[in-house]
């Protein structure tokens, strides 16, 4: 459930409000690239991801920039819409390259595994005993450790990965304003400082 004090309501949605000085402070400093082209401030960035993973179970948010002067809001959508187009696209790479090493290291631990048990049949003969017997049990143990990291990497990690795409997913559609003025008295927000 939505925590209250936390958020804004309006109209049903909940608003992810930033208050800021002027539309300089959206931007990275130290990206000398014009407004349209350049990052956003990490702190920004931090705080929208944040925001978007407290109301990941939200139907629809809405972003709204709280400036002092008037500015254009294509600027900001261009901005905040570039910033999480490429936020997906880096989540989809490292999705496709984790899937390519699991694949991999899947092949390999089959091998490793076949290579053991074959091992442990062999010593399970040859040595006799409780010796021939804790060998062959220790490379059988042995041989699925070996599939432990490319089960994990296939079957588990594309779940957080998932759930990130989904948060930036969910900021890219979310519906941007930019309103001048203050924020409504007593409503929460989150004020983007100027950095030197």
């Amino acid at each position: 459930m939505l925590e209250q004090s936390r958020y804004r309501i309006e109209n049903g949605e909940p608003c992810i409000d930033i208050k800021l000085n002027s539309i300089e402070q959206m931007f990275d400093n130290r990206d000398p690239a014009p407004f349209r082209d350049r990052d956003l401030d990490p702190d920004l960035a931090e705080y929208l991801l944040d925001a978007g993973e407290d109301l990941a179970g939200e139907q629809r948010v809405r972003v709204v920039f709280w400036v002092d002067k008037p500015c254009a809001l294509t600027e900001v959508e261009q901005a905040v819409h570039a910033h999480f187009d490429d936020v997906i696209s880096r989540i989809r790479r490292t999705r496709r390259r984790r899937r390519r090493t699991g694949q991999v290291t899947l092949v390999l631990a089959l091998i490793v595994v076949v290579a053991l048990l074959a091992l442990s049949q062999v010593i399970s003969n040859l040595v006799p005993g409780s010796l021939g017997t804790g060998l062959k049990e220790g490379l059988v143990i042995s041989s699925w450790v070996a599939m432990w990291r490319p089960v994990e990497t296939l079957i588990y990690d594309w779940i957080p990965i998932r759930h990130e795409r989904r948060v930036a997913e969910k900021l890219l559609e979310a519906p941007i304003e930019v309103r001048t003025g203050k924020l409504p008295a007593g409503e929460p927000g989150r004020s983007q400082t100027a950095k030197p």
